[in-house]
């Protein structure tokens, strides 16, 4: 009985000591969508727990991301285009992580686009006149021997109602939508002209973290690190379990079950396999011009060190990779 009671009271001091030591972070993401699910399913399934931390994923724009994550108010955010924007003008801050290899864009068009040749001349729905999904576009479309002249934009903003909505009453004939996006373009009689994403790899959902952060306190990004790329694995192989796990937490309008199934499918596409979260080098460099030299204007090249700091996402990666060997 005294061995028994011995056993039970060194299980509930361990709990007590592992409550006491976990340590408190906030996780801000700019949208609760399919993009974002990893998170939520990292806290379901307890993975930020599992390294000590006591995570709160909260939603916050790009901009107020930045903003709080500067004022030290959220330890890490997925507003991570912002952030290395802000980083380029002299913010203290650097890219730490992507969770994907490749954009998450999907082409969608009026059924009377068959082909990237079909859309010369035609009008295309897109954020803002150069943004990410413009250019992606434009590769598309030249590909199909169109030229970037030969296509007209519109721009309507980043809401996904919006362009389809441009397209159904023939105020556009193309746009691109996310994942979750595809599913409700394609029930509303929309077709999917192709997955951008195979265009060329480039790294997409970036969080960034502070400089202060990566110097003093590399051991807990690390460890953050750990549980979010268990959480974008456990997306990735199981999505209708993911789905379970998260979807009370996304902002999904009257999506069914079904559909944010589908539409996880759709996402997972942009993922690599094997341990995420470090790009290829090709991927840095189309990430540097694509995402921050062109549309930011910038003639000079751009050292990657400058924007980026992955030294701790590549240690993370080995010691995965270490473990799943075992």
């Amino acid at each position: 009985m005294k061995t028994y009671r011995t056993i039970i009271l060194a299980i509930i001091l361990s709990f007590a000591t592992s409550f006491a030591r976990a340590e408190k972070i906030l996780t801000a993401i700019p949208q609760a969508n399919l993009n974002y699910l990893s998170i939520y399913v990292a806290d379901a399934k307890g993975f930020f727990k599992d390294e000590g931390l006591e995570n709160e994923t909260v939603v916050i724009s790009g901009p107020l991301s930045i903003a709080a994550l500067l004022s030290g108010d959220v330890d890490f955010s997925g507003a991570g285009g912002s952030g290395m924007r802000a980083a380029l003008k002299g913010a203290p801050l650097k890219g730490i992580y992507f969770q994907s290899e490749k954009v998450t864009f999907y082409l969608v068009a009026d059924p009377s686009i068959k082909s990237a040749a079909d859309l010369k001349g035609k009008k295309v729905a897109i954020g803002s006149a150069g943004d990410t999904q413009d250019r992606m576009i434009t590769m598309f479309a030249e590909r199909g021997g169109v030229t970037s002249k030969d296509i007209i934009r519109i721009a309507v903003g980043a809401d996904t109602n919006t362009r389809i909505l441009a397209i159904k009453t023939g105020n556009a004939h193309a746009t691109t939508v996310d994942p979750g996006g595809l599913v409700f373009a394609q029930k509303e009689g929309l077709v999917s002209l192709g997955f951008l994403g195979d265009l060329f790899p480039m790294p997409f959902q970036g969080f960034v973290a502070t400089e202060r952060k990566i110097r003093d306190n590399p051991a807990q990004i690390k460890r953050w690190l750990k549980g979010a790329i268990r959480g974008l694995m456990f997306v990735r192989d199981r999505p209708e379990e993911a789905v379970d796990l998260g979807i009370k937490k996304l902002q999904l309008g009257k999506a069914t079950r079904a559909m944010v199934v589908e539409g996880t499918k759709n996402y997972v596409r942009a993922l690599p396999q094997g341990v995420p979260g470090l790009p290829s080098a090709e991927g840095i460099k189309n990430f540097l011009e694509y995402d921050i030299k062109i549309p930011l204007q910038i003639k000079d090249d751009i050292p990657p060190e400058r924007l980026l700091q992955l030294r701790l996402v590549e240690e993370v990666k080995k010691e995965l990779e270490a473990s799943l060997r075992r």
